[in-house]
């Protein structure tokens, strides 16, 4: 059994604890991972679910759950709401959960109703059961004919929102719909945001306007991302003034032509017996050029195909994907795949992926649709790297540091080089701007530092009285080898008052704990912990050994640090954000 594995299984246990839940559940979840190959649940997937549980059990109303593209969030919503809640007892029979897809994108929806709405097999009853979710459009949520009738309807107890970027806002219908109208009605409603790139509510977070729960999705060693991708040296950097048709007037007249990276691109392609090149254009006028260039060029080698929304396209979003898997998977073909405003958040290429040869995006001015577009199409589960990729390196490097520490986007330093590169938003509504605004600001009232060895003696646990015995053998847990060296970002420390920080969840080039290892007390309690509500004590845990090369400050242990009352001070701030949960709206 890899550390790995050990890692997670005692993971897992400790969350069934936390939990207290029955034997079923820890039958269901042997039964899901022994035949995850036809549930499509692996163990990541269960420990999000199993995390996302606690925290609703813990009473928290707003909650975003950060996992990284294509890695499973689905599986996750679905385990959670079909087996984990059910059998704590905070989902019973005849009541349900909503799945909201904010984008009006009939194929996404589709999508998720197929994967979500599917009945499940009750491993401790040996039954199938029809599936606690239902799925339903954002317009559909407001027209219903209003949202608290939707609750009411379906007896639903949470409401699940996908890809939390769009639809926010002052002007959102969300924003009324939801908080205006139904928190108004169902104060206890509680709301779980899922997304790669949720900037908008933890934006509110950090700066105060809500109390968020933020729960990290876990990436397991098999996934490959973005972060993966840039390491491995698979993007190259769009040119500048970078697009795939390019124009010059002669005489009078326009006349186009395919730019030579596209065409280098397609010749890569071309050198395969089959596989897949993705192309993004700005509008139809310009793809269907693009498409008659390409074809003329490249007849006897691969297909050509657009796909979009308008008539002139070869077919639709969806029939098109149909189309190219068949072509390809079924028919062994090249293809080169024109998109113009498809294969965003949300749009999976299942088996694809391993047929992907080239993609270009040309997308560079909004961190989310910048990562989330074509090269966030070819995250996943694959074992596929002979890929040739054109993006932005500098949005998605930007976006590779969000990837591995989230927090990392309240960083001024991180913004500023954002935003210096003409990346003018995080997402649909969380834009850059420079302004001076209110923040919230925590004071510390004491530090201090016990080492490992004093924490294992009566007077290390003495100096710890604000936890308890429960909670204090978990913390000496984090420095067992098997801990640290397993996967264990986002690991919960379920002790009320208390918010921690462990080194071994973060990266060794930002590290979250040896950054603010040396804090002092002018620092803000909410910024070293990026928690702006109040907490009583917050752990900076070293849980590398003295001589480990990830610990750069050579001390293995923790610091307590006890914050002060929070205040409100002037601080200067680089993001104007027209969220649904700033208080001002």
């Amino acid at each position: 059994m890899t550390t790995y594995q050990k890692h997670w299984n005692a993971e897992i246990e400790t969350l069934l604890n936390e939990l207290n839940a029955p034997q079923a559940l820890e039958e269901n979840i042997i039964d899901t991972l022994h035949n995850a190959k036809r549930t499509g649940i692996f163990p990541n997937q269960i420990i999000n679910a199993l995390r996302l549980g606690l925290s609703i059990k813990e009473g928290h109303q707003n909650m975003a759950f950060v996992a990284s593209m294509q890695s499973g969030k689905s599986g996750t919503i679905y385990f959670l709401c079909n087996y984990v809640l059910p059998a704590i007892g905070l989902i019973r029979e005849y009541e349900s959960i909503l799945f909201v897809t904010s984008m009006r994108d009939t194929d996404l929806y589709d999508q998720n109703c197929r994967v979500l709405q599917r009945e499940y097999y009750d491993a401790a009853t040996d039954q199938i059961k029809a599936s606690k979710l239902k799925v339903m459009k954002m317009s559909d949520f407001f027209n219903h004919p209003n949202p608290h009738k939707v609750v009411n309807e379906f007896d639903v107890q949470l409401i699940v929102r996908d890809e939390d970027q769009y639809g926010c806002g002052e002007e959102s219908s969300f924003q009324v719909a939801f908080f205006n109208e139904l928190r108004r009605r169902i104060a206890d409603i509680k709301l779980l945001a899922v997304s790669a790139t949720p900037y908008d509510i933890l934006d509110a977070q950090y700066n105060g306007d809500a109390d968020v729960d933020v729960i990290v999705g876990v990436r397991p060693p098999e996934y490959y991302g973005i972060s993966e991708m840039l390491g491995d040296g698979l993007i190259e950097d769009i040119p500048e003034d970078f697009k795939p048709l390019q124009s010059q007037r002669i005489e009078g007249e326009t006349i186009y032509n395919v730019h030579p990276k596209v065409q280098e691109y397609v010749n890569f392609l071309n050198t395969f017996e089959n596989g897949l090149g993705v192309i993004r254009e700005s509008n139809t006028t310009r793809a269907t050029e693009l498409r008659r260039l390409l074809k003329e060029e490249y007849k006897q080698e691969c297909k050509i195909i657009l796909i979009g929304s308008n008539s002139v396209c070869d077919f639709s979003i969806n029939e098109g994907i149909k189309e190219i898997s068949d072509l390809i998977l079924k028919r062994g073909q090249r293809v080169v795949l024109i998109i113009v405003q498809a294969l965003t958040a949300g749009k999976d290429l299942g088996m694809l992926k391993e047929k992907v040869r080239f993609g270009i995006e040309p997308r560079d001015r909004q961190l989310a649709n910048g990562a989330q577009g074509i090269t966030g199409r070819f995250c996943g589960y694959h074992k596929n790297r002979e890929i040739k990729l054109m993006a932005s390196l500098e949005l998605l490097n930007h976006y590779a540091q969000f990837e591995q520490d989230w927090e990392i986007f309240a960083d001024p330093e991180w913004r500023n080089n954002l935003y210096n590169a003409n990346v003018r938003g995080l997402s649909t509504h969380t834009k850059f701007v420079k302004n001076q605004s209110q923040g919230v600001f925590t004071p510390i009232e004491d530090i201090e530092f016990i080492s490992y060895q004093e924490l294992l003696t009566e007077v290390g646990r003495n100096r710890l009285q604000f936890i308890d015995d429960e909670a204090y053998y978990r913390l000496l847990s984090f420095f067992d080898p098997t801990f640290y060296n397993g996967q264990t970002k986002g690991t919960r420390f379920n002790q009320k008052g208390v918010t921690v920080r462990i080194a071994s969840g973060y990266n060794q080039k930002s590290n979250r704990v040896y950054k603010n290892w040396h804090s002092n007390l002018e620092s803000d309690f909410g910024s070293v912990f990026f928690k702006k509500n109040q907490y009583n004590y917050g752990l900076l845990i070293s849980n590398f050994p003295k001589d480990d090369a990830r610990n750069s400050i050579g001390q293995s242990g923790i610091k307590i640090i006890t914050s002060g009352q929070r205040e409100w001070r002037e601080q200067e701030t680089l993001v104007q954000n027209d969220s649904m949960y700033s208080e001002t709206h």
